[in-house]
């Protein structure tokens, strides 16, 4: 008479609960060998032992169940089963890669903490092309750009002005001189005769930061938006933009990867 086991003595055998086996039966994973029809209990074979512990191990690799079903369910060969745990591989190797990112973005954004009493947010934006009017200057200090703004304000048609109104810098004084561009949106063409730069703002991914229109606020959400790209290992990729919202001012940095 052959061996066979009931579904307690086959879960206790193989290190799986009865729960487990049950629902294996449910999904077609591991079908019992035989189903008392009086009785509905369930009985496996000592082979089925094997099945169960290549069901476990494939499991506990990570592989999921339908996975497990198909290399089961085919009697996989081994070129087959090395491919599926190779493309596993790659997966864990890409998960612990974006793991270890976080880790050091976690780690910078607590060393930033650490450092002021109301840290910095730095977030990412795509933002859609913009029609605008500009003034490309020249400056000799910060200050003189309101000016500029100004005039350009004073120049435009109120029915053509959109929302947006701001700065590109295209020099700071890091560089040794001052280059600004300030801009207005755009909701319609404006008159040729207007001595002003009509262009397209491009569409752009930005890192951007908000803070007070004070100088030094101003120049903690610039240092915190070169923090977060340092560690980001990103690239600034034109101008850096500012936008006025009242009080408040929207610093952008348009960005690409290194």
């Amino acid at each position: 008479m052959s061996v066979h086991y009931q579904i307690g003595e086959f879960a206790e055998l193989g290190g799986v609960s009865a729960k487990t086996l049950r629902f294996y039966d449910e999904i077609g994973l591991l079908r019992p060998a035989s189903v008392d029809a009086r009785t509905g209990y369930r009985h496996y074979l000592p082979q089925q032992l094997e099945d169960l512990a290549s069901i476990v191990s494939l499991k506990n690799l990570g592989v999921s169940l339908a996975q497990v079903r198909q290399l089961i369910a085919k009697r996989c060969s081994a070129s087959e089963r090395r491919a599926l745990l190779n493309e596993l591989k790659r997966t864990v190797q890409q998960s612990i890669e974006t793991a270890a990112q976080s880790l050091n973005w976690i780690n910078a954004a607590l060393e930033e903490l650490g450092e002021r009493q109301s840290p910095i947010a730095v977030i990412v934006k795509r933002r859609p092309a913009v029609r605008i009017a500009s003034l490309r200057v020249k400056l000799g200090n910060y200050s003189e750009v309101a000016g500029f703004e100004r005039e350009l304000s004073n120049l435009l048609p109120q029915d053509c002005v959109g929302p947006a109104r701001g700065v590109l810098w295209h020099r700071c004084a890091d560089s040794g001189s001052l280059e600004a561009e300030p801009f207005v949106a755009l909701k319609r063409p404006i008159p040729t005769n207007i001595p002003c730069e009509r262009k397209q703002l491009p569409e752009a991914t930005l890192a951007c930061a908000y803070s007070d229109s004070d100088d030094e606020s101003a120049e903690q959400a610039y240092a915190a938006i070169r923090r977060w790209m340092n560690v980001r290992r990103y690239r600034l990729a034109g101008p850096k933009r500012e936008l006025h919202h009242g009080q408040m001012l929207e610093i952008q940095f348009p960005l690409t990867e290194n």
